[in-house]
């Protein structure tokens, strides 16, 4: 994950911040205050990781921001020493800490392609039905025949296929793979374990709700219904196996320092 600008314009502030994690806090990881207790070890003083669980839900609560540094266990002190220690004291790593800040994130993963022989329907298994209707789905694998494309999906009421908004170029096969993401306006997906990037495989669609997409894009391009979603359009340089070239910037709604923090009333 990586900052991209300030709703208000302002540069990034950058604070150094107690941090922990059992194992590892990442350079562009998104970290959010503990609601442990102060004798915890993540305690309730310090900032963790924003995706504790994969549940969306309960991801970036009291957000605070991205970490600019890499710190772990071998780290002095190291990043597990939990911030009531009389030993070593807490691990301190550089956090953005902008309550209005957007940060771009990558796709980390795709979804398998079920056994199919249509051209306006994706059949992903395990993904509910109703689940992803109005998301954007790329065609994310080099081998498949539809590599490249961008669709919407308009509706999903069969549990596992994905209708598209128009039929792809090619008859989509299991030599295809997917990734399905939010479009802007909306709750994004669940962020992945390592809080760096979004998820592309929750079943869970939309369920990300203190985390708001302002926008997608492809290869630094905005991604658009008129061009994107389109029949002629195929960018094959874009997306590779994992993804790449596809991005999401999002909002953290719930900040430690936002404005829900300030009202009273």
């Amino acid at each position: 994950m990586k900052w991209s600008y300030d709703l208000c314009g302002a540069e990034p502030i950058i604070k150094d911040e107690p941090i922990y994690d059992a194992a590892l806090i990442a350079y562009g990881e998104l970290l959010m205050l503990s609601a442990g207790t102060f004798t915890a070890g993540a305690g309730g003083h310090q900032l963790v990781t924003a995706a504790t669980t994969t549940v969306g839900a309960v991801q970036a609560l009291d957000t605070v921001g991205i970490c600019l540094e890499d710190k772990d266990t071998d780290s002095s002190p190291s990043v597990a020493t939990a911030i009531e220690s009389t030993v070593a004291g807490s691990c301190y790593g550089k956090v953005i800490i902008n309550p209005f800040a957007v940060y771009r994130a990558g796709f980390a993963d795709n979804l398998a392609v079920a056994s199919s022989a249509s051209t306006n329907e994706v059949c992903v298994t395990g993904i509910p039905a109703s689940a992803h209707d109005g998301c954007w789905i790329a065609f994310t694998a080099t081998a498949g025949p539809n590599h490249g494309q961008i669709r919407r999906i308009v509706t999903s009421a069969t549990a596992g296929t994905q209708d598209l908004s128009h039929v792809a170029n090619a008859t989509i096969t299991t030599a295809d793979e997917v990734a399905i993401f939010s479009p802007r306006l909306t709750d994004a997906q669940p962020l992945t374990d390592t809080s760096l990037t979004v998820s592309s495989t929750s079943v869970a669609s939309y369920s990300a709700v203190n985390i708001k997409v302002v926008e997608n894009y492809i290869a630094g391009e905005r991604l658009t219904e008129v061009k994107h979603d389109a029949p002629g359009y195929v960018n094959k340089n874009a997306m590779g196996v994992d993804g790449k070239g596809l991005e999401q910037e999002l909002y953290f709604k719930d900040h430690v320092y936002g404005p829900e923090g300030i009202r009273t009333d």
